[in-house]
């Protein structure tokens, strides 16, 4: 059938079939028969004196012979052919022909169907001496058929032609089952390569199912016995076994339709997990990059120090010695009478033997130095491996990091982590579940607490908070507790040293106030005599 199936990723493919059976006597099958029933003609069978009438069958597309060069015309004629073949297989179980059915793309026109099986047929068969009769059909008319069920049916003979008839023997290598799966592949090239010419995107795959790792249980043909019976509304035993294959099929379709989700969520979680890491190390590379010029300019800043501080250490020392080196130089490169006299009075010698000691001293500040910026130089390397360590290790814990986060998720299962987003609908939802629950209050319009008592809670001291059990009075507050609360002997005194301090006996408030008024009273009428009169000198006693 040259239906169309689409697998568990949504990739539709045609319907691939190519099956090979043998026309047997032994089966009481016919060649003349099959050759009739096919072409859809009428065929005398020389041999039994039978007439197979298939006139009246409808269906037939094509039907053509085709034939290897230097074929006796003869063969071309479709009754003479099979009688002959008829004639030359003798024996009562002799095999006959070889017959193909192939599945055709519904997608083809008629012609381009013709000349796929043509040119299939003649690549693989014709070319190798057989010769091919090919019937294609059309699908069957009724309802509950397939309508792309378009199919060819091809015959082909069991012996080679040598000079212009039947080989003596059969050629047995045609029946290798090698040479099969040749044909089975040959016949989906053939088709894959017809569908892209004309700009078709199904394929076909000549494969099993289990060899194209589909997890699918193939089908059983119905034949045409239990093909009548499903027509006719009836069960057949080969529709019920494909009717639970097919049941079998789609629970093994949502299983793996749901492994194929589960997979596309892992692969999308490994993606992802896979563009972290890709982060990660890509920022802890522009971190090292950038803390790695950061080290160098202070390195090269140590350095100009460095260089700074020598030349104040050295450099003067350097030029000292350097002039005083022209000086002595230029002293003896004099000439005439004031060599001589130089010569005489030894101070050309004292002079070679000061230009030698600068040119030591010259050379050993030179060596000083050369030690001193080696130095610096050495420590900077230094510092330039301690920092590449320290880098190597930071790369390394990361990536032994990166790693503990992958085993993580594989023990995990790769189960999908929520972003943004899915946290965001989840939020939504949340919401959505709390119902009638009253809404969150708005902190921008919520009544804010007085910060006065919290000021004052917070000033509470310990004690106050919590009462102490625990007596804390010092031992002075003790002591005048207990002597207020001692009674007292005033006859003997208090114990203290006070004896015979007696207090003041106890009057009457009553007549406290009395005098109080009256003494008030008589202080008033003082002053108001005072205001009435003046005083003299004889007044006062001098």
């Amino acid at each position: 059938m040259s239906a169309i199936r689409c697998d568990v990723l949504g990739v539709c493919m045609a319907q691939y079939r190519l099956s090979a059976n043998i026309i047997s006597r032994s089966a009481g099958r016919s060649a003349t028969a099959a050759a009739a029933y096919r072409a859809g003609m009428r065929i005398e069978d020389e041999r039994q004196g039978l007439v197979h009438d298939y006139t009246a069958k409808r269906g037939v597309l094509h039907t053509e012979i085709i034939a290897p060069q230097n074929t006796p015309e003869w063969m071309r004629d479709r009754q003479q052919l099979w009688n002959a073949v008829e004639r030359v297989e003798n024996r009562k179980n002799s095999q006959l022909a070889r017959e193909l059915q192939l599945s055709l793309p519904h997608e083809l026109s008629h012609e381009q169907q013709a000349n796929l099986v043509r040119g299939f047929i003649e690549e693989q068969f014709v070319s190798r001496g057989m010769v091919a009769d090919i019937a294609i059909h059309a699908p069957s008319p009724d309802p509950a058929a397939d309508e792309r069920n378009v199919h060819a049916h091809v015959m082909l003979t069991m012996r080679e032609i040598v000079g212009g008839d039947w080989a003596k023997t059969k050629n047995r290598d045609w029946n290798d089952p090698e040479l099969l799966l040749q044909w089975r592949e040959a016949w989906a090239d053939h088709q894959n390569r017809t569908l892209e010419r004309f700009g078709f995107a199904d394929r076909v795959d000549h494969r099993s199912l289990e060899d194209q790792g589909i997890m699918r249980e193939p089908q059983k043909h119905l034949g045409p016995i239990a093909t009548e019976i499903e027509r006719d509304g009836r069960s057949s035993h080969r529709g019920n076994e494909n009717r639970a294959i097919k049941a079998r099929n789609g629970l093994m379709n949502d299983i793996t339709q749901a492994g194929n989700v589960l997979d596309a969520k892992i692969a999308f979680e490994k993606r992802k997990l896979a563009a972290w890491q890709e982060a990660k190390r890509g920022q802890l590379q522009l971190d090292q990059e950038q803390r790695q010029k950061l080290f160098e300019d202070q390195l090269a800043k140590d350095m100009a120090a460095f260089e700074q501080s020598l030349d104040a250490e050295i450099g003067q020392t350097k030029q000292g010695i350097s002039r005083q080196h022209e000086q002595v130089a230029s002293r003896l490169d004099v000439r005439g009478w004031r060599k001589f006299i130089r010569d005489i009075t030894l101070t050309t010698r004292k002079d070679k033997k000061q230009l030698e000691q600068l040119e030591y001293e010259r050379a050993r500040v030179q060596a000083e130095e050369d030690r001193k910026r080696e130095a610096q130089d050495g420590q900077q390397q230094s510092q330039r491996q301690i920092r590449a360590a320290e880098e190597m290790k930071k790369a390394r814990v990361l990536e032994e990091s990166l790693q503990k986060a992958e085993e993580r998720r594989d023990a995990e299962g790769w189960t999908m982590k929520a972003g943004k987003g899915v946290r965001a609908a989840q939020g939504d939802d949340t919401a959505r579940q709390r119902g009638n629950k009253p809404p969150a209050p708005d902190p921008r319009t919520a009544k804010k607490p007085d910060l006065s008592e919290v000021r004052k809670e917070r000033q509470q001291t310990r004690r106050e908070r919590q009462p102490d059990i625990r007596d804390r009075r010092s031992h002075g507050e003790k002591r005048r507790e207990d002597a207020e609360r001692r009674p007292v002997d005033l006859s003997k005194g208090d114990g203290k040293g006070r004896a015979d301090q007696v207090s003041p006996p106890v009057q009457d408030m009553e007549a406290i106030k009395r005098r109080a008024i009256e003494r008030r009273e008589k202080e008033r009428q003082q002053r108001g005599q005072d205001r009435g009169q003046g005083y003299g000198d004889d007044d006062f006693e001098l």
